[in-house]
């Protein structure tokens, strides 16, 4: 049976080869649509065993034993991930997370809630929900802006950091501590690069970007120039700048959001995006249960709006700044959330009806974040 299932796909395989030889038209899009609706056809057909673990268990042996140009390998990882997506093969999706955990998932400074199969922070005793810790304004660019050279480069095993490249320094090493000493260590598994910069005339203190060829892993670059004034370190902006920088990944990484291929050109991204039943950002379509999804819903719905924004055409800050932490945060609704998360994990709980009051107690529904908060703080209380 699974010889007929192969033989029916590589027809399917074929007529892909020949059809996007070329540059993609409307009449492309329709036949991979066509396609994609055989195989889900066969597949909910219970009278056979084409299942879509099969479909898919093809599609990687394709692109591992066949000689493709680069736009069949994205043809073909589009369908494999519609499948993946539609059928929930999460494994296939990079989603190589399970919704639901055992106690055996739980790392020693977590609990397991049976009820909710998940694990969670164990509160620290000492913990005081009431301490507010002042961090300013802080300030955060764009990484298009970031143009700054690398000068070390450094992989990511848990708490611990190689140097791959560049010139090793203590600086290097007491920032990352302060990261990892911040940051549980069951919360950064997105993190596969620490990267260092030293741009004093530069405005970015850090970013975070995906790593190339490696879309469901991050790096993220620190700025040594603002986190040292005159070679002396200085701490609260830097917990406020790491915190932040950890916020991005928390809302975009691989639990987050289904990534756009890697490689797919403008007419693959606008189909990839036209599937997309929640909201598009830059690293592809948000889940329905993602953060962000959740925010942008509540605080920016109008995607004109957001678009404009986005473009400089209109200063949301200007038009309302109770709206917002900061004048950065109105910058678009990915630095709203981080800026916003960085204020929940820093300030007390507020008590007033602003918009931006609204914004931090939007984490407090979500009890994954909030025994994650509670942990940062116990740990910046540590620190401190």
């Amino acid at each position: 049976m699974k010889k007929i299932i192969v033989a029916c796909f590589i027809a399917f395989f074929s007529v892909l080869s020949s059809a996007f030889s070329y540059e993609l038209t409307d009449s492309d899009n329709d036949l991979l649509d066509k396609v994609e609706d055989k195989i889900f056809m066969l597949i909910d057909d219970q009278s056979n065993a084409y299942t879509a673990e099969v479909f898919v268990n093809v599609i990687d042996k394709a692109l591992e034993t066949r000689e493709l140009n680069k736009k069949q390998i994205i043809l073909l990882e589009i369908i494999a991930d519609d499948i993946a997506w539609e059928y929930e093969i999460w494994e296939y999706s990079d989603l190589s997370y399970d919704e639901t955990m055992t106690q055996d998932d739980c790392y020693e400074d977590e609990y397991y809630d049976s009820e909710d199969q998940m694990c969670y922070f164990i509160e620290d005793e000492d913990y005081d929900d009431d301490v507010e810790y002042e961090s300013g304004d802080t300030v955060h660019e764009e990484i298009q802006h970031s143009e700054a050279e690398v000068i070390a480069s450094y992989s990511i095993d848990g708490d611990r950091i190689t140097l791959e490249s560049g010139i090793d320094d203590v600086k290097n090493q007491e920032v990352w501590n302060i990261f990892t000493a911040l940051i549980p260590v069951s919360v950064r598994w997105d993190f596969a690069r620490y990267e260092i910069s030293n741009d004093p005339n530069g405005d970015t203190a850090a970013h975070v970007e995906q790593i190339p060829g490696e879309q469901t892993k991050w790096l993220m670059n620190v700025n040594l120039s603002a986190f040292y004034i005159d070679g002396v370190l200085e701490p609260e902006e830097s917990y406020a700048t790491l915190i932040h920088e950890f916020a991005h990944v928390l809302t975009l990484g691989r639990s987050q959001v289904r990534y756009v291929p890697e490689g797919a050109n403008d007419d693959v991204i606008e189909r990839f995006a036209g599937k997309c039943e929640t909201d598009f950002v830059w690293e592809g379509c948000l889940m329905k249960d993602a953060y962000m999804y959740g925010f942008v819903q509540a605080f920016w719905p109008d995607s004109n709006y957001r678009d404009s924004v986005r473009n400089g055409e209109i200063s949301a800050y200007e038009d309302n700044p109770e709206s917002f932490v900061t004048d950065y945060a109105a910058t678009n609704p990915g630095e709203d959330i981080a800026e916003s998360f960085t204020y929940y994990v820093l300030r007390a709980k507020p008590e007033g009806d602003t918009i931006a009051d609204k914004k931090l107690r939007f984490f407090y529904d979500y009890k994954a974040l909030d025994s994650l908060r509670k942990q940062i703080r116990s740990n910046l209380a540590a620190l401190k």
